[in-house]
């Protein structure tokens, strides 16, 4: 229990490292909590109109989800690192270091994913690029990409080709992003959500 509350802290202050931020402060001079959609991910660093820096913030989150899953699973077991990685997508959208004010979480979770379930994650990444191409609006594809990972882990623990930890954690981290974008789901049904 104490290993798990230990790399669950640890994993919140790593998830709240704001690569979009720095980034964008750093080579801009944007302070993304005061422009576009004022959140530190991957879509409003592309606002900027640097498809680069964009790039960089996208693999900076993603790899932020996998060193700490792959760090807990070396260092302790499989549970911890479900809630060592739950707590990383927390800590980026609710980021100690910027008054709890970050990303949507999308990037940081498909690291995450990479991790536990490498396959689904690349199928659902590539469900998510062709939502993505097709309906320019990178909410709906994030959402589309973790509902595609969860419910292909519910199939695979009903046939039991998947664990009980990994089809809590992929419907709990549903259930959070749906939360995080609960804004980009309001302005989709009405059909003024921003495109990219």
């Amino acid at each position: 229990m104490t290993e798990t509350l230990t790399y669950s802290i640890i994993g919140y202050i790593i998830g709240s490292i704001p690569f979009g931020y720095i980034y964008a402060k750093f080579f801009t001079g944007v302070d993304l909590r005061e422009f576009g959609s004022h959140s530190t991910g991957t879509t409003n660093v592309l606002r900027c109109g640097n498809k680069k820096l964009a790039a960089v913030t996208l693999v900076s989150d993603v790899l932020k989800g996998s060193l700490v899953t792959v760090a807990s699973l070396i260092f302790c077991d499989y549970k911890a690192a479900i809630f060592a990685s739950f707590f990383c997508v927390i800590g980026h959208v609710y980021p100690v270091w910027l008054k709890f004010k970050g990303g949507k979480g999308a990037a940081t979770t498909a690291g995450t994913f990479l991790v536990f379930s490498p396959v689904v994650a690349l199928v659902s990444a590539i469900i998510w690029g062709i939502t993505a191409k097709f309906s320019k609006i990178s909410s709906l594809a994030s959402l589309i990409f973790c509902l595609s990972f969860t419910i292909i882990t519910i199939f695979r623990f009903c046939v039991g080709d998947a664990d009980l930890y990994l089809l809590v954690y992929s419907c709990l981290i549903l259930f959070f992003l749906l939360f995080s974008h609960r804004n980009n789901i309001n302005r989709l049904i009405h059909k003024e959500e921003n495109t990219f």
